[in-house]
């Protein structure tokens, strides 16, 4: 299997403890201070990779400015459409439509990239995406939650756009992965950061050392590790074709749940599990 199929694979499995972690994590801190916290503690776990292995360097303002974009979208933009859309709709439907960003993904860089619209990749994505609906073993009813389903789409085209587009062309610009991160970090917690203001009147700070921890554990294995797998993969294949892979974030997720969260996931979850990894064998014969 291609390398960075393997990559794309791995940033599936790290940020799925991110996903996993998160919710028991905020029964002890607060959302703002999980958001923010995370990318405080990624920023200088990539500055200190990035010194060590003598990986870090800055191209150009272009290539720091798609960065600083990416880390703005996807972690600031991202994350507060899915926060508005918890609020005003059921978790699992959140998740279920904030995970179509590899269609969006994979739209946006045949568009925006002039990549090639191969069967296969298009396949995959549909394939990703359905199968998250089944993953979840419940029935999205976006009428039911008309103005929160729009906040989780468009958390999917944020991600999903935030993922592939600016994040390629700062990589193409010749930002390394890990230089990329430590702009993205930094550029998602001074966004974050101003937002502050304006979420703490419904969020007042609240951590204890069990919200410290999973917050440190999210950070790490979630934000710093899969970031660098997906950066990693991106950088060495078309976006269109990493893209789908995306979607197995919520297969690693649900064998988590199940290993550590003793959750019991409804039978048509494993179809869903099927149709995802049928997705990323589809992707991998044209990587």
């Amino acid at each position: 299997m291609n390398l960075a199929v393997l990559l794309a694979l791995a940033s599936g499995a790290t940020w799925a403890i991110g996903m996993t972690v998160a919710k028991p994590a905020l029964r002890h801190i607060d959302l703002p201070s999980y958001m923010l916290g995370r990318w405080l503690l990624v920023a200088p776990l990539a500055l200190a990779y990035a010194a060590i292995t003598g990986s870090l360097g800055f191209p150009g303002v272009y290539a720091v400015g798609m960065a600083a974009l990416a880390g703005a979208l996807d972690s600031a933009v991202g994350g507060f459409f899915y926060l508005l859309a918890m609020e005003r709709t059921p978790a699992y439907q959140a998740s279920t439509l904030a995970s179509t960003a590899p269609v969006w993904g994979v739209t946006t860089a045949i568009l925006l990239l002039g990549e090639p619209a191969r069967w296969q990749v298009l396949a995959a994505a549909l394939l990703a995406v359905v199968g998250a609906f089944l993953l979840v073993g419940r029935r999205v009813r976006i009428r039911d939650h008309a103005l929160g389903s729009a906040f989780g789409l468009l958390t999917g085209f944020v991600w999903g756009f935030a993922e592939t587009i600016p994040a390629k062309l700062a990589l193409d610009a010749g930002l390394s992965p890990v230089s990329l991160l430590f702009v993205f970090a930094c550029s998602g917690f001074v966004t974050i950061a101003a937002a502050l203001p304006l979420l703490r009147s419904r969020y007042p700070r609240r951590i204890d050392r069990t919200g410290a921890g999973l917050t440190l554990l999210s950070a790490v294995g979630g934000a710093f590790l899969g970031w660098f797998f997906w950066l990693s993969a991106l950088d060495r294949a078309p976006a269109s074709i990493v893209s789908p892979i995306r979607g197995s974030t919520l297969v690693f997720a649900l064998v988590y749940s199940i290993l550590f969260l003793r959750e019991r996931p409804h039978r048509i979850a494993l179809l869903g599990v099927a149709l995802v990894l049928g997705g990323v064998l589809l992707v991998s014969t044209t990587a």
